[in-house]
């Protein structure tokens, strides 16, 4: 799994109430991967303490953890207590409601849609050009900044998060389970034992017959298909610097300017890295004439990533 759990509580509607608190990630094939399932009487410091404690006792320590959650007062109290070396995220669709509420915003605001794009830039430059949109209105500024640029923003968060920015996949666990949240916890506990076994056959047999290193419906497809956007680029040389990737899987101007340094008689591919700007990589028709070849490569490459030796 990724390093990166969603965390969120939902509330339980039979006849003896009560709060259902749900810990997700993903494996690497992007499917829902359930953690921990716990049920308490109100979302409070004790009961997330609770169930944090509980969480920690089934992963242990896992080094990187981004725990991200909505934004809740509890939460903030205890999660550093139970996981000391975590980074804690807050999910920025539920930012982007809070901050609508308290600003009172209105709905199709433009600040809205700076701070969507704020919080999904992966550099401090492109970030900070969103930022200043919405600095126009100070009091937005001033609320954002008072929360974190760290709990919200990709740019500076200080772990890594990989593409998970939001709480969608305990959302999508909350919504399955709708219907059963109805019954005695006796009876929901159950429906969530049936429903566990079910995914976990599934995925178990879909990985014994997986024969690649990449998973297939995930890290394969999406290699695949940056590796066919690579195939028609063309890569000038500018410079020596480094870019990592916080998704942690190849780009297609990584892929382009791997290909390139093949071609050159490079040694040192595995290090390349490629800068998404503006004339790092781009398509000319120079590019065009030189397809076949580069298709050629890029087939040789998407073969190594491929399959184990």
């Amino acid at each position: 799994m990724r390093p990166v759990i969603a965390i969120d509580a939902t509330h339980l509607k039979s006849k003896y109430k009560g709060v259902m608190f749900v810990a997700n990630a993903f494996d690497g094939n992007r499917n829902i991967y359930p953690l921990a399932f716990g049920i308490g009487d109100l979302e409070m410091d004790a009961s997330w303490h609770w169930f944090f404690t509980k969480l920690h006792e089934a992963i242990g320590e896992c080094p990187n953890l981004v725990i991200i959650s909505y934004r809740n007062v509890s939460i903030e109290n205890v999660w550093n207590k139970v996981f000391p070396a975590s980074q804690h995220g807050i999910c920025f669709y539920h930012m982007k409601g809070n901050m609508k509420r308290t600003c009172k915003l209105k709905k199709r605001d433009k600040i809205l849609m700076h701070f969507e794009q704020a919080a999904k830039c992966y550099s401090i430059a492109e970030f900070d050009c969103h930022f200043r949109k919405i600095e126009r209105k100070e009091y937005v500024a001033q609320y954002l900044e008072h929360v974190g640029l760290h709990k919200w923003s990709r740019a500076h968060i200080d772990g890594r998060c990989y593409n998970v920015m939001t709480t969608n996949i305990v959302e999508s666990i909350n919504s399955v389970l709708r219907f059963a949240r109805m019954l005695l916890v006796i009876h929901l506990i159950g429906e969530i034992i049936n429903l566990l076994v079910k995914w976990f056959t599934e995925h178990h047999e879909l990985a014994m017959n997986c024969t690649t290193t990449l998973c297939p419906n995930f890290g394969k497809k999406k290699l695949r298909n940056r590796l066919e956007d690579a195939a028609r680029t063309n890569v000038v040389k500018l410079s020596n610097e480094q870019q990592l990737q916080l998704e942690q899987l190849r780009c297609k101007h990584v892929v382009a300017v791997c290909c390139f340094l093949k071609l050159n008689g490079y040694s040192k591919v595995s290090r390349c890295a490629a800068s998404h700007g503006k004339g790092h990589a781009r398509q000319t028709e120079e590019a065009k004439n030189s397809l076949a070849r580069r298709r050629h490569h890029c087939k040789k490459v998407l073969k190594v990533w491929f399959h184990r030796p």
